[in-house]
């Protein structure tokens, strides 16, 4: 299932448009059964975030002998977190969907889930690559990634809400689960690969 340039920009071009809490955005995501299997490759475009969020990592656990990718450990661990993260999530909303009787809404969340991820990857990377270039302290960095993370949370929390259809209460209980699978896994991977 190979994504086509015309998906991919309509689907970036629905992202925004929820990032902007345009709730009509959500009718640009290909919500078939394919598009929801097409959605998972746009892991793909995240990739430029993951090397500036990885360079970061690589920068704070000290100087870099051989290059970005001289510590193979810390490689493994941060490809490991972000490929658990991009499947983990959609799987533990399986649960919830059954569980509030939202299972026909399920697929589009996701599809629109997996396309804001490339939103919210290049968000979140924007401070880390201010940092390696050396255009940001690590305490500046760290706060635009704050701030930058609040944004991220209100446009999870627009997108379950109009993707779902379901209360602000509810939206904001979806957005505390992706926070807490992605802090789990976090944590898991890093005591096991360390």
């Amino acid at each position: 299932m190979i994504l086509t340039l015309d998906e991919v920009i309509r689907s970036l071009k629905g992202s925004f448009r929820l990032i902007q809490r345009e709730a009509d955005g959500f009718r640009a995501f290909d919500i078939s059964i394919a598009g929801f299997w097409r959605s998972f490759a746009a892991i793909v475009l995240t990739l430029p975030a993951f090397v500036a969020l990885l360079a970061e990592r690589r920068l704070d656990a000290g100087p870099m002998v051989g290059g970005l990718f001289d510590d193979a450990g810390l490689v493994l661990r941060e490809v490991l977190i972000f490929i658990a993260c991009w499947i983990a999530f959609p799987l533990v909303m399986i649960g919830f969907v059954r569980l509030m009787g939202l299972e026909r809404r399920y697929v589009g969340y996701v599809v629109a889930y997996n396309w804001s991820t490339v939103i919210a990857a290049f968000v979140l990377a924007f401070p880390a690559a201010l940092h390696v270039l050396g255009l940001a302290t690590p305490a500046l960095a760290g706060f635009y990634t704050a701030a930058f993370g609040v944004i991220v949370v209100q446009y999870r929390w627009f997108l379950a809400r109009t993707a779902l259809c379901i209360t602000s209460w509810l939206a904001g209980l979806v957005v505390g689960l992706d926070l807490l699978v992605n802090v789990a896994i976090t944590w898991g991977v890093g005591t096991l690969v360390g």
